[in-house]
């Protein structure tokens, strides 16, 4: 578990309960709330919170919360004022309600999502969608999702042409299709994601964060010490509190999958051609894009060369030549090596609360190796470096009616190393 912050860790300026409808007047239950988390995922196309209530005014009685109700949550990092973070979202569920000894009281769990998520489930999109993936993703954003938000969609264009009968999806099913078959014109792996964080909805490569987040980590650098982190007073501004490195390397899965040498036939159904392209990560994964300015491959020349000479994984890619090109099947080798490249190098970390963090963002840690005496550690060179923020939880907690605890449980993914032996 990661340590309690002093009690100017965060500031939260309010949590406002509000009918949908605006019949009644918005209330503040910040004094009710015990704990709140507020979660942003790159795999997942909406932000989530969870409020935990502890209500001795009734309120869930006399408001009263039936799951028709907005919640707003605005708190910020003291010291940082002008970088608070403010989340709108819309009561999901009531869940977990427990009457309290004497019936003083009553605890209950508040879901929350963003109101789009809401949006997307009143609805289904039937028809044929033709365009550009980027274009085609926007306008189900506006059209379908309704969406105020900021849309980005073509800081990373899709290149080909869509023409997909959609039978039935929701909207966010229908861009989840889309983003499967989306491909970059200027990233190899066409490793396309969907979601949402605290600035806007984001539809891109997970390389193309990697490649331009690095231009923003300003001071966005954390530091692992395991002798500081004992006491809460030698604790700094960038300390990593608590840290897991859950996958450092899967070779044999790499290899059964395909992403040392995969082969892509494409049949064509209108002529019953087929062409094969095949994906050789040895000569192919320079062109991959990283955080790091001069990443080194997960594994080396020699094990490329002994256990990449053949074809481990054949896909079959139906196409007809009457409909416009999408180079789908061209990028599939690309793309399913470099997510599994992702899934090496994966870190859970918990830091001290920071509004200015988000998902997407890419942060710089520093990991000590062990030194085996009482010289101090080095840098552990094959983990440290720039990752991606692809997971993130605030979390903050009220210790006390004065005291609050603000950490942010972070997952990270890289894909690289920064050195090899």
């Amino acid at each position: 578990m990661a340590q309690s912050l002093p009690s100017d860790a965060v500031v939260v300026k309010s949590i406002k309960l509000s009918k949908l409808d605006g019949s009644k007047p918005a209330i503040d239950i910040s004094t009710q709330v015990v704990e709140f988390n507020v979660y942003e995922d790159i795999k997942f196309p909406v932000i989530r919170a969870e409020f935990i209530v502890i209500d001795a005014n009734d309120i869930a009685t006399t408001f009263p919360i039936i799951g028709e109700e907005m919640i707003e949550v605005e708190f910020l990092t003291p010291g940082f004022e002008d970088i608070s973070a403010n989340y709108k979202l819309q009561v999901k569920s009531i869940e977990s309600s427990t009457t309290q000894a004497q019936g003083k009281s009553k605890s209950y769990v508040i879901y929350a999502m963003s109101p789009e998520f809401f949006t997307n489930a009143t609805q289904y999109i039937s028809g044929k969608q033709k365009g550009q993936t980027n274009e085609i993703v926007s306008t189900i954003c506006k059209k379908y999702l309704k969406t105020k938000k900021d849309v980005i969609v073509n800081a990373d264009p899709t290149k080909g042409t869509q023409d997909v009968l959609i039978s039935r999806l929701r909207p966010l099913q229908a861009i989840d299709l889309h983003r499967t078959r989306a491909v970059s014109k200027k990233y190899e792996s066409s490793s396309y994601v969907f979601f949402e964080n605290k600035r806007r909805f984001n539809f891109c490569t997970v390389e193309y964060l990697l490649d331009n987040q690095k231009k923003n980590i300003n001071d966005k650098i954390f530091f692992y010490d395991t002798a500081n982190k004992s006491d809460i007073r030698n604790m700094t501004y960038r300390n990593i509190l608590n840290l897991k490195n859950i996958s450092l390397v899967d070779n044999t899965t790499k290899m059964t999958s395909g992403s040392l040498n995969m082969s892509v036939k494409r049949f064509d159904l209108l002529t019953g051609k087929t062409e094969v392209s095949n994906y050789i990560n040895r000569e192919q994964q320079h062109k991959f894009k990283f955080s790091s300015e001069k990443p080194k491959p997960i594994n080396s020349e020699s094990f490329e060369q002994k256990y990449g000479k053949t074809s481990a994984v054949s896909l079959l890619v139906p196409h007809s030549s009457e409909f416009p090109e999408n180079y789908i099947s061209g990028s599939l080798g690309a793309k399913h090596s470099y997510v599994n490249k992702l899934d090496q190098n994966l870190f859970y970390i918990y830091v001290n609360g920071d509004t200015a963090l988000t998902a997407g963002d890419v942060i710089t840690i520093n990991v000590p190796t062990p030194s085996g005496g009482t010289e101090k550690p080095k840098n552990d060179r094959l983990l440290e470096g720039n990752y991606l923020v692809s997971k993130l939880r605030h979390i903050i907690v009220n210790l006390s009616p004065t005291e609050k605890s603000y950490t942010i449980a972070m997952e990270l993914i890289k894909g690289s190393y920064e050195d090899v032996i």
